[in-house]
This record gives structure tokens, sequence and C-alpha cells, in this order.
């Protein structure tokens, strides 16, 4: 019988799988049935037997019926041997036939059945998630001094992996080391939020609207600035470029979208150096000069700013100098701006020196009124205490002297502030007193509080007035300690969290502190 070529029209033998005259594939006929079938059928269309085709289409043909895909085929018959002919209307030359497993002049091969592929699916999705839980879990999830949790990714500008929301509580600094910025909740949750931002926290501060939180993290040399979205989680690392930022003292929130920046512009060499103020738009990443009402751009470090940005504290050196022995000394003042009118109020002036961190007027903090100063006296030359002045530069509360003093706060209504240290004649060995002194009273400031072998790290005051949280360092262990919250009428203080120090709360935030040990009485 012969075969009809139905591309050229050449007689090819009846077993011929492929055109003598073009290479071509040729028709077949069903070995059961006899009836016509293209030349890549797998199967008949009429009768359903399996077809003897040509081994390398039989080689690239896929056997859709289950029940063929479980069976055993019988060896595909051996093709004709090929003899080089002229070439095809495209100039091509026959293919040759393979040979390999399933192939012919190989064993015939059996495909895996339905049940089996599910088996087999399983198994690979089950060794995808083992590789996967080693991975992340036992290759990469050492404890790094958390116990075994695995830090949380830091989200930056550049698109990485978002860390948790931040919490509507408290932001604190956290971790054994007190490197890590972190939210606690009311229930005393510590959630971690950004992981690399430096070796050292400086600053936290949550904006007014509580969208964002503001850190300067880092060396004391290059402290650097980051924004956290707390919407979105992401850590920003800001790069201030106009004027080119290299270092950040200070910040204070003037509203939602105004950060104020003491940003060095050259890197300190040692204290007595101003830094350029800016107000920073974290939206935009624009900042610009803060300037007086002749329209000088204003120099300083240690900034604050009252509840609606109008005012702002800061302090400023002039006449830096060296003396004979290589000792730098300065002279310092305390001022106050009023951004409305931008009229420069000086509240005082001393010596600084820095060779013993003598100064005067150390980390001043303005009143959410903005009507009220607080700030302490450090260092061997200038003795240490904390002084209160009105923004006319009145004294409202004499220099309270005292050993260890630690930071302050003010209450929400600007009134009244609180603020702690030791007896001078302690010899720093004896309570630590949480003292509270009232602007509208007046007065020497009242004790409220005190406890004994406690070390006070910082203090905030919550948003609803009702609360005052406080920081324990664990003595002998650098930058750790506990969380601990305290009435403003005094008495105990319930220990919120371990492992977390310079709180800041959020706007807003309600406090519930649930009863828990307090410090040593």
């Amino acid at each position: 019988m012969v075969t009809n070529c139905p591309s050229c029209g050449r007689d090819n033998e009846d077993q011929a799988r492929f055109c003598s005259g073009c290479g071509g594939e040729l028709a077949t006929t069903c070995p059961s049935c006899g009836a016509d079938l293209p030349a890549d059928a797998v199967f008949c269309k009429s009768c359903g037997a399996i077809v003897d085709m040509p081994p390398a289409t039989a080689a690239a043909s896929a056997a859709p019926a289950a029940a063929a895909a479980t069976r055993v085929e019988p060896a595909p018959a051996a093709a004709p041997p090929l003899q080089a002919g002229p070439a095809g209307p495209a100039g091509s030359v026959p293919p040759t036939p393979q040979t390999g497993a399933g192939r012919a002049g190989g064993p015939p091969r059996r495909r895996p059945g339905p049940a089996l592929l599910v088996i087999i699916i399983v198994l690979v999705v089950a060794a995808a998630a083992a590789a996967a839980i080693y991975f992340f879990i036992v290759r990469d999830g050492s404890d790094n001094g958390t116990g075994g949790k695995t830090p949380t990714p830091v989200a930056s500008s550049g698109g990485a992996t978002p860390s948790p929301v931040a919490g509507g509580f408290l932001a604190a600094a956290v971790g054994r080391q007190g490197d890590v910025l972190g939210t606690v909740a009311a229930d005393g949750a510590v959630k971690e939020l950004a992981t690399t931002l430096g070796p050292q926290i400086i600053q936290i501060a949550y904006s007014p609207d509580g969208k964002r939180l503001a850190c300067i993290a880092g060396d004391w040399k290059r402290p650097e600035l980051s924004v956290v979205d707390v919407a979105q989680g992401t850590v920003q690392r800001v790069r201030i470029a106009s004027p080119a930022v290299v270092a950040i003292d200070s910040i204070a929130w003037l509203g939602p979208q105004s950060l104020l920046v003491a940003g060095f512009t050259v890197t300190p060499n040692f204290q007595g150096e101003d830094a350029e103020l800016l107000v920073y738009d974290p939206v935009s990443g624009s900042a610009e000069p803060v300037k007086d009402d002749a329209g000088v751009a204003l120099r300083g470090v240690s900034v604050s700013a009252s509840a609606d940005g109008g005012k702002v504290v800061y302090v400023t050196y002039t006449d830096q100098k060296s003396d004979q022995y290589g000792f730098w000394s300065a002279t310092e003042r305390l001022n106050v701006l009023d951004r409305a009118s931008g009229s420069v109020t000086q509240l005082g002036s001393a010596k600084a020196f820095f060779d013993v961190n003598a100064r005067s007027f150390d980390d001043p903090l303005i009143s959410p009124t903005g009507t009220a100063v607080i700030f302490r006296q450090a260092g061997s030359d200038v003795g240490t205490s904390y002084t209160v002045l009105d923004i006319n530069g009145t004294t409202l509360m004499p220099a309270k002297k005292l050993l260890f003093p630690a930071g302050y706060a003010w209450d929400p209504s600007g009134t009244k502030v609180v603020f702690t240290g030791q007896s001078i004649k302690s010899n720093g060995n004896g309570a630590v007193f949480f003292y509270l002194f009232d602007t509208s009273l007046g007065g020497a400031p009242k004790a409220i509080t005190n406890y004994t072998k406690t070390v006070v790290q910082d203090l905030a005051w919550s948003p609803d007035g009702s609360t005052i949280a406080w920081a324990e360092w664990e003595i002998g262990k650098y930058r750790s300690g506990n969380l601990y919250l305290l009435s403003p009428s005094g008495g105990d203080s319930t220990r919120l969290a371990s492992w977390a120090i310079m709180p800041a709360w959020a706007p807003g935030a309600v406090t519930s502190p649930s009863p828990s040990p307090s410090p040593s009485p």
C-alpha cells in the first residue's frame, strides 16, 4: 500500500513515517479499525486504541486520559532506516529519531497516575515548607539576647519589609541595651519597631497627631534622624541635603508636618558648637532655616517647643576659646523664640566649661503652654540643680540642688512639672525622690514619693494628665531597665514593662495600668 504525502504529493511506502521527498510527517491509520488519523495522533478517534506513532512524535506528546496515564505502553515499532534524499522544498533535512527510555530502541516507560501525582505534589510542598522553617527559624533565628525572637526587619525609604505598626500608648527604647525603637502597650506588651537605628537611642518624640515618631539614634559624633510612619510601620532615614546635615543634636515637633531639627553641617568636635535650626517637612523632605525678626538664620542646640509650636527654647554658645592648658570654655545663653513675631528673648547667660561637662542650661524643656521653662545645671564647676523660669526670665522655682538629676516632665496643662534626684546629704547612697512643682502655687517643690536602690533614667507625663511614666536603670547593666507608671499624687508605682526606657507618650493615650510590683519604698 502506498501513502501519499499531504505536503508534496510524493508516494511513500505504507510503513513510512516521514516523506522521502520533503521530510514532512505522513498521515497514519489506526492499527485496530483502519481509520485515517493525523500524524501526531496518540489515540484513535474512532475506537480509542493506542496508535503506533513515530518515536519522535510519541516523545513529544502528552497523554490526556487518566486510563492511558497509568498503563504500560507497548514499545513502538522501530522506524525504517532513514535515507538521505533530495532536499525538501525549504531545503530541510529529515529529522533523526532519538533513542532513550520510552523512545525507539529503549524500554517502555510507565507514566505516573493521578494519585501518585497528588502524593508527589504534597511531598514537594511539605519539603518546601520544612526548608522555609529551617531557614528562617533554625538558621537565622538566633535569640540575639531577646529570648529567641527574631528581630523585626526595618523598613526604610528603600522599600524594605514593613515593621509592626507603632502602638497608641507609649514609645520607648527597648531591648537589653536600650538600642531598639519600640512600643509598649497598656498591658505591658513590647513590640520592636526599628532594630538597626544605631548603637544608642538619644531622643524619641511623637508628632502632635500621633501619625509619626521621630527618633535620634547613633553614636555621639554622628547621631542620625529617622521618622517612623505609624500607619505604614515604615522607617525613613532622614537625609537633609540643603544644608548638608551630617549629625543631629535635638528635635521638637512644631506641628503634624513640621519638625524642628538642630542639625550640624560639620561633625562636632567638642561641646560648644551651634547647629543650624531647621524646620523639616517629613512628607516633602524639604528643610527651611528658622529665622528671627531681622531675617537672620538662627543657630543653637537643645531645642524644645510648646505644644502648638509657637514658642521654641534653645541654647547658644559664643566666645569659644581654649586656655593655656587646652581646656575649652564658651559663653552659654538660654533663649526663647516667639515664632509668630520672630523675637528672641534671652533668659540667662553663664560660662560653660566643657572639659568638666559643666553647663548652666542643660536640656531646657518648655511647658506645653509655652509659658515656663525648666532646665538643670550640671557639672562640678556649677553644681547640680533644677531651675524653673517663666518665658520672660522671672524665676518661678529657685535652683533645687540634688544629686543624680535624671530628667523632667510637664503636665498637659503646663502648670506642673515633675523631676527626680537624691538629697545632697545622701552622698549618692540615699533614696531617689520624686518632686512636683506647681507654677500656679509657687513655693518649694513637694516630694510625692521616693524609692531606694533605684536609678531613674527619664520621665514622661501622659496626655490625659493621670500618669507619669518613668524608667529605672538596672544598676550595673548599661542602658537597660524597667518601665513604671506613677500617679502625680504619689504613692506606689506599678511596673509596666521590662527592658524599656526613655518613655514617650502617644498623643491621646489613655492610661489604665494594672497593679504590679513597685520598686522598694
